[in-house]
């Protein structure tokens, strides 16, 4: 078995609903890339990891939904995105078939949500899985795109918010990666070396690759 249905009430428009989500028993992460974008062997839970109310549209992560507050100065930004999101993607499958395109259009009406109501860490990683998508589909253009937005919201975010202490890898290995992604060497040199030095001794899937990529950066000139 491997999808199952959790219940779900907007916040935005209050509607009651139930979704499909994948048991995490079923999820088999079967190699990562460079920027350890995860390649999954059966369901591709990158497809299922937003939630979106059918009615209105509104589309974040499962931590958020039902959970984030949307300031009252932002509503009228965001139902301009919805109105946007329907018009441009027309009925969403959010089904348990879904292909990428479905998936595509999720993280991209999450992505306009998180970037409206200034919720820099969402945007960023709604940005992120975007270009992941974009890398699946070998579009080299959109992808870049998104991963250049994903990073603008990463240092925002880094610089100017109170970052948790278990999220700091995460973020510090991100600005490094997504440099290294664009051509920027030496800003890239720089947040790996912030992660490698201030997490020394730190077992942590990015600490590890920060410092690889860190180490193969400086023998390579």
């Amino acid at each position: 078995m491997e999808f199952w249905e959790k219940e779900f009430e907007c916040q935005f428009c209050g509607n009651s609903f139930s979704q499909i989500r994948v048991f995490s028993s079923a999820i088999v992460v079967e190699s990562r890339d460079e920027d350890l974008k995860p390649n999954y062997k059966g369901v591709n839970a990158l497809y299922y990891q937003l939630v979106t109310c059918p009615r209105c549209y509104l589309t974040l992560f499962e931590r958020d939904f039902g959970k984030l507050q949307i300031p009252e100065d932002k509503k009228d930004k965001v139902e301009t995105v919805l109105n946007n999101a329907k018009k441009q993607f027309g009925e969403l499958n959010l089904g348990k078939e879904r292909t990428i395109d479905d998936a595509i259009a999720q993280f991209s009406i999450a992505a306009a949500i998180y970037t409206v109501i200034g919720h820099k860490r969402g945007a960023a990683e709604a940005y992120l899985k975007l270009g992941w998508l974009f890398r699946e589909k070998e579009n080299k253009k959109e992808e870049l795109i998104a991963l250049g937005k994903a990073l603008q919201f990463f240092e925002d975010y880094f610089r100017n918010d109170i970052v948790k202490d278990e999220e700091e890898p995460m973020i510090l290995f991100y600005l490094g990666e997504i440099n290294k992604l664009l051509g920027n060497r030496k800003e890239a040199v720089k947040w790996f070396s912030t992660l490698s030095n201030k997490y020394r001794g730190v077992s942590s899937l990015f600490v590890k690759a920060g410092k690889e990529r860190w180490q193969e950066l400086r023998e390579n000139g």
